[in-house]
């Protein structure tokens, strides 16, 4: 389906927000229990914000659980995260595992930034790096879930991933956005390809850097 149908401009915005704003009522207690741990456990910034990549290439600010400690980039082996790493919040390891970091996206949704479904925003320089591989991507809003999500997640390699994303530009539809949002829940729950180790996912928690293409 091209990635301007009618679905897309204006069908999945509607769906977003049909579901986005009831679901972050019925959920706030949820966030303001999240909150209060991260608050508890690690103290402020409860929140993570950091730059990335949206539809036709603009820069937006994407909201997070912080699950790291403030300054973790400066700190240890840099952006490379290992087993057990200290930088990691007490309440860190749960929160990634379970995704419950990534809630407060839910106002990003609202906002238009992203959709519930669709490409995971990327970082600025991993978007120039790879360069004209992103550009299906970019053509559509990105989201919360996407085939990444619910077909392994951080054990994909970065081929795999931008492979699934433009399979997703292809097949975009009501009927996709349903099948991924149905699939999300148990993938989450099974911890699918979830993983504490790996350091792409670190690199998605860090303040953004613009490391040289070799880095």
């Amino acid at each position: 389906m091209p990635a301007h149908s009618f679905y897309d401009r204006y069908g999945k915005r509607a769906l977003d927000l049909g579901l986005t704003i009831p679901g972050t009522v019925l959920i706030s207690p949820l966030l303001g229990v999240v909150a209060l741990v991260v608050r508890l456990t690690s103290g402020t910034p409860v929140f993570f914000r950091q730059e990335r990549v949206g539809r036709d290439g603009r820069i937006f600010r994407i909201f997070k659980f912080r699950t790291m400690v403030v300054g973790a980039v400066d700190q240890g082996k840099g952006f490379y995260l290992e087993e057990g790493d200290p930088r990691i919040t007490p309440a860190g390891h749960w929160l990634r595992a379970t995704s419950l970091d990534e809630l407060p996206q839910l106002f990003n949704v609202i906002l238009g930034d992203m959709s519930l479904v669709g490409p995971r925003p990327n970082l600025p320089f991993i978007v120039r790096r790879y360069g004209h591989l992103y550009d299906r991507v970019l053509t559509v809003r990105p989201g919360m879930t996407c085939f990444v999500a619910i077909r392994g997640r951080n054990t994909l390699r970065r081929s795999q991933m931008i492979a699934y994303d433009d399979e997703y530009v292809d097949k975009l539809g009501l009927g996709t956005d349903l099948r991924i949002l149905l699939a999300t829940l148990p993938a989450v729950f099974l911890r699918r390809g979830s993983t504490n180790d790996v350091s792409e996912e670190f690199l998605e928690d860090m303040e953004p850097v613009d490391p040289s293409p070799g880095g």
